[in-house]
């Protein structure tokens, strides 16, 4: 083997080092990422739970949408107070859309988002108020996974 010969094996030795490493890298760096939007979520989700917990107003709205109460039901500022509450609710589940779309979540994100409360009549109305506000993909992906057909 000529001196050439040898520079150029190594050279490329070196070559295909570098990838492999540089793919690695790139795999713990998604991992990490992945991690990071999974923990993201997580703490949006019990964000959501502390306040339903430590605020007796809200824990009682609620309470009103699960055995059915609409928005006629509620004074004005309790119906304010709790689309504000659902708008986050919605907007938390828009995040993990557009993670998902990304594939930075998988799929299965979207069986922890507690879905009942979404299906409520109450729910519902604000839904229907402010629908047009999401990316319209982002409207018949929710649609049909509140309704069970995804």
């Amino acid at each position: 083997m000529t001196n050439r010969s040898i520079i150029e094996m190594v050279g490329l030795v070196s070559v295909i080092g570098s990838l492999v490493f540089v793919g690695i890298e790139i795999k713990q760096n998604t991992a990490a990422v992945r991690g990071a939007t999974q923990q993201a979520v997580s703490s949006q989700v019990s964000e959501m739970y502390r306040i339903v917990s430590e605020n007796e107003r809200m824990a009682s709205l609620f309470s009103r949408a699960l055995e059915g109460d609409s928005k006629s039901d509620l004074s004005n500022s309790d119906y304010i107070s709790f689309w504000n509450f659902q708008m986050m609710g919605l907007r938390r589940i828009e995040n993990i859309y557009l993670q998902y779309k990304n594939g930075l979540l998988t799929e299965d994100a979207f069986s922890r988002i507690g879905l009942g409360i979404y299906r409520t009549k109450l729910v519902r109305e604000i839904w229907e108020e402010r629908k047009d506000d999401f990316e319209k993909d982002f409207v018949i992906f929710f649609e049909k996974l509140r309704d069970g057909e995804k």
